[in-house]
């Protein structure tokens, strides 16, 4: 396993990890988890150590790359203002433009469940989680001709397509 990347169950075990060995990661936080069932990231051993994501937007790009099975998306509205600069306080709300998904993902709910058990473990994941925000928000949307920033951290759009983003999802916005 290679540090600071993404991976999931299958591609482990592909490696030639057991099903008891990928469990024994997941459960000595060897292997973090992320929003995404069967999805997980590599830390390196700084970040394994101390319990934290050195680059959550940078890590975010490659799990949601995985969950997507494609990497046709971008982010938009509040994250890419966030991202450019013209909005200053953060959101902890990620909006993420695809071809594929439409929904919400509410991590706050699972960060309060984790920090409800009280364990080392249940608490350690819940600060892992926070890491990515309290809400992700799948936007369903045609990404031809978006227009947007190509950065080692993702797309993010433009304020032009921000606005354009803004009108097309208002109904997801609002709730």
């Amino acid at each position: 396993m290679l540090a600071k990347q993404a991976t999931t169950f299958n591609l482990l075990s592909k490696e030639g990890l057991s099903s008891s060995e990928i469990k024994n990661l997941l459960a000595s936080l060897k292997i973090f988890p992320t929003p995404f069932k069967g999805i997980y990231y590599v830390p390196s051993p700084q970040e394994r150590r101390a319990t934290f994501i050195d680059k959550p937007l940078f890590v975010l790009n490659r799990i949601v790359a995985l969950y997507l099975g494609s990497d046709k998306f971008y982010f938009s509205c509040a994250t890419a203002e966030e991202y450019i600069g013209s909005k200053w306080s953060p959101g902890n709300i990620v909006h993420i433009v695809n071809e594929k998904r439409s929904g919400k993902i509410d991590l706050l709910k699972r960060i309060g469940r984790n920090e409800k058990k009280k364990t080392y473990r249940s608490k350690k994941i819940a600060t892992l989680l926070s890491y990515y925000g309290y809400e992700v928000i799948f936007h369903r949307g045609s990404v031809y001709g978006a227009k947007f920033k190509q950065t080692p951290y993702g797309r993010f759009a433009l304020k032009s397509q921000i606005t354009k983003d803004r009108k097309r999802f208002r109904e997801n916005l609002e709730t």
